[in-house]
């Protein structure tokens, strides 16, 4: 891969995952790694060009037995997180291949899934992609997809509460985990949401980057509908589910009831005031 600007891919894939990350290229491709992992113990992404496709594969560690492991042993709540996001990725020109011990397995299926992980593969096979036909800013922005929804996918089963300003420190041999309320805000939440509903309003459709261009892509707010001051630490979110998009202003009118409208009540107070 030639001219590729990884400043412009590490800024696109931080905002939209809200994990630090940094880029390089070689030989090889391009190398998206979360930085809060130590280098030894954790991993990156590559993302390659093939014959007539862009490939984006999990690339561990040579130390990452424990964070295999950790994944493996993933809760419920991170199972729905990883089963949301893969159900938006896998498409007629995305192909999700995972292998658990060397074994082919269903990401969907995650009851099947084997409690024990000694060894994963995890790759996204996006087609047809011929390089000649593309410009530059369109194959960065391929290279964001591909290798920013497979970061996501990975970084889903392990135990990570992100959070760009608050990080706390880790013990010897252990994960860093980077704490955060459970439930608010969560960035690969927010993701999944996205992924799922995309960026327009669900309320009124406004779509910003529409609207204003550049300066609007990307931009939404994710309303839960069952609010979080309802929600018990027991409860598991499903961001296909209990999170939708919608614009600032209506998410506001969401909230002016106690408890808040729902998005169909809203679209019909609407209707009338036409």
């Amino acid at each position: 891969m030639v001219q590729i600007n990884t400043n412009f891919i590490t800024y696109s894939i931080v905002e939209s995952t809200g994990i630090r990350v940094t880029s390089k290229i070689d030989s090889n491709g391009v190398y998206i790694r979360p930085t809060d992992l130590p280098y030894g113990q954790g991993f990156s992404i590559l993302v390659s060009q093939g014959w007539r496709n862009i490939t984006a594969e999990f690339n561990p560690d040579s130390f990452s037995a424990h964070l295999i492991k950790t994944m493996g042993i993933s809760n419920e709540e991170k199972k729905i997180l990883f089963s949301s996001i893969s159900l938006s990725i896998i498409s007629d020109n995305t192909e999700l291949v995972m292998k658990i011990n060397g074994i082919d397995i269903d990401p969907l299926e995650t009851g099947s899934w084997p409690n024990e992980w000694n060894s994963l593969t995890l790759k996204l096979i996006r087609i047809p992609v011929i390089q000649e036909e593309l410009t530059q800013n369109q194959l960065e922005e391929l290279i964001i997809k591909v290798g920013g929804d497979l970061l996501s996918l990975t970084l889903s089963l392990l135990p990570l509460e992100v959070n760009k300003e608050d990080q706390s420190g880790r013990a010897e041999g252990e994960l860093h985990r980077i704490e955060s309320n459970k439930y608010e805000r969560s960035p690969l939440n927010r993701k999944a949401c996205i992924m799922k509903h995309g960026y327009k309003c669900k309320v009124c459709e406004f779509d910003f980057e529409k609207v204003y261009g550049n300066v609007g892509k990307g931009f939404i707010h994710v309303h839960h509908i069952i609010p979080i001051s309802k929600i018990d630490t027991d409860y598991v979110i499903n961001p296909s589910t209990d999170l939708v998009p919608v614009c600032p202003n209506c998410h506001a009118m969401l909230h002016r009831n106690d408890p808040p409208l729902s998005i169909e009540e809203l679209k019909k107070i609407m209707n009338v005031h036409k």
